[in-house]
């Protein structure tokens, strides 16, 4: 893992999950870590030691194990052991494991997120399984169940351990993709986070297989292994779960919204709207048995009451204040600031590069004259709200002439290191060289300006307004600073000229140092 912030992320991650005194480990990642390590050669008594550690879950499981729909003949089930045997290894672990994540579901002292991705994994399991069962596949449907339960089991992660960050990725999967928007917060996707963390245990090559990412190309060719079977039926179901509990989905766009995701997955799981309807209808009624058994209520039965809600073609509830996802507020351009606020973003962004000068103004120092430069090309681009922004530098050996020797944009791309700047070209910058004065074009179609714009501006089309400012020593001027904006008008206010003065004071006190030796320049 190359990328620093997914680095970052794996490790918090990793710290929270070994420390054994932290509150926020839920027993569901627990118990998904036991049986993953274990794999699922688990033996029957150490799965029946791992689900009897919590006599609650115990009693549950074995209550269930109990009921008709697990236990047709009626047998007496009074131990973990003898329901493994009666109902099944499979049935037993996956019942467990849908318990834990229904009681997280509800328990209030979770984050409302952290309720949300438990009930999210139990209801992608479950709708795996009815839409495999539905679709007369030959999937081992408790297989299916465990697959689609870990797609989630990095954002169950992520939202119980960096719920803030989680928060934040939300926020910014409203303006991009949502694996984009994880990957700008966290720098991995959920699914990678889960996918790296479970890669080191002895989890089965067909549960790994089915933790891929399913890209385009693999929802346009066909079905070729059982492998990709489970991988796309897991992601099918958990992208309907994920819209179907999305408070931000009305009941008049849920129909569309599920129509998009049956055409993604057209040509891999041929599944009508009706047999998803009749699925989750399924679901929800296995829901609410599973919310019965762990003492649950409806109105704490998040998942049961938004999938009631969807069924009905109500809005759903709505989430706390506190998570309700909301568009990140972008930031004010330049234009749209008013004085007070342009004079703070302009005092912003000139100071670092100020301090940065000033700070290496000290005998003895060295300095990177690139670093001095680019650091003052940053500052006046941010400030002033410019795309192209140079330096010029008079020429070692043709010392009448100014190159521009450091800058950004794709201005300074066309131009770097050209002899561009001089005094017989009779343009606006040999103006600038015979007068040393600082010089601020806002409109460049006016007749009088064009007649002087150099041909490199000209020839670059989009230049609409430019500011040259001269830096000179004893009166000799040795750089010249320049701006250039595009389809908008450079507007300058006292805070500008104030810094753009005191900044090119340093860049003067920094050439004498470096002429009297006191500053080695590189």
């Amino acid at each position: 893992m190359s990328n620093p912030l997914a680095k970052k992320t794996i490790a918090a991650i990793e710290a929270a999950l070994d420390d054994d005194k932290s509150s926020a480990i839920s027993e569901i990642i627990q118990i998904i870590q036991e049986l993953a390590n274990k794999a699922f050669s688990i033996s029957i008594s150490e799965l029946s030691q791992l689900i009897g550690r919590d006599p609650t879950i115990t009693e549950r499981v074995i209550s269930a194990a109990n009921t008709m729909g697990f236990n047709p003949s009626g047998t007496p089930i009074h131990t973990i052991s003898e329901a493994i045997h009666t109902v099944g290894f499979e049935k037993i672990r996956n019942l467990a494991i849908s318990l834990m994540l229904a009681e997280n579901a509800g328990q209030s002292l979770n984050t409302y997120e952290q309720r949300e991705i438990a009930a999210l994994s139990v209801c992608s399991g479950m709708l795996a399984q009815r839409l495999a069962t539905e679709s007369g596949t030959s999937v081992d449907t408790e297989l299916l169940f465990v697959c689609s339960s870990l797609r989630n089991y990095g954002k169950l992660l992520m939202s119980t351990f960096i719920v803030d960050k989680y928060r934040e990725a939300r926020s910014l999967a409203l303006e991009m993709q949502d694996d984009d928007a994880f990957k700008e917060v966290f720098g991995l996707t959920p699914l990678a986070l889960g996918r790296y963390l479970l890669q080191s245990t002895n989890l089965p090559k067909s549960i790994m297989a089915s933790l891929r990412e399913v890209t385009p190309e693999v929802l346009e060719r066909s079905v070729s292994s059982a492998d990709d079977e489970i991988m796309l039926m897991a992601e099918f179901a958990v992208n309907v779960s994920s819209l179907a509990f999305d408070e931000s989905v009305g009941p008049e766009q849920f129909n569309a919204q599920l129509s998009d995701i049956l055409a993604k997955f057209s040509r891999t799981i041929p599944i009508s709207l009706e047999t998803i309807n009749q699925a989750m209808i399924e679901v929800e009624e296995d829901l609410n048995q599973l919310n019965q058994l762990i003492g649950v209520s409806e109105e704490k039965g998040g998942a049961t009451s938004k999938l009631k809600a969807r069924l009905a073609g109500e809005t759903l509830p709505q989430p706390p204040a506190s998570s309700i996802v909301k568009r990140r507020q972008r930031p004010k351009t330049v234009a749209e600031m008013d004085s007070e606020e342009r004079a703070e973003h302009s005092a912003e962004s000139y100071q670092k590069a100020s301090e940065a000068i000033s700070s290496k103004l000290v005998p003895g120092s060295t300095v990177v004259q690139k670093e001095m430069y680019e650091s003052v090309i940053k500052a006046i681009a941010t400030a002033i709200d410019i795309e192209d922004c140079l330096v010029f530098m008079r020429e070692e050996f043709d010392t009448h002439c100014f190159s521009a020797r450091f800058g950004i944009g794709p201005l300074f791309s066309r131009i770097k290191n050209r002899p561009v700047v001089a005094p017989e070209k009779r343009d606006v910058f040999s103006i600038c060289l015979a007068r040393r004065e600082d010089i601020l074009i806002q409109n460049t179609d006016t007749g009088k300006i064009k007649s002087v714009l150099p041909e490199w501006i000209d020839n670059a089309g989009k230049v609409s307004s430019f500011i040259i400012l001269p830096v000179s020593q004893n009166r000799k001027l040795f750089a010249i600073i320049a701006g250039f904006a595009m389809g908008k008008s450079i507007e300058l206010q006292d805070t500008d000229l104030r810094y753009l003065r005191l900044i090119r004071g340093h860049l003067t006190t920094l050439k004498e140092m470096v002429e009297d030796r006191s500053i080695t320049l590189m």
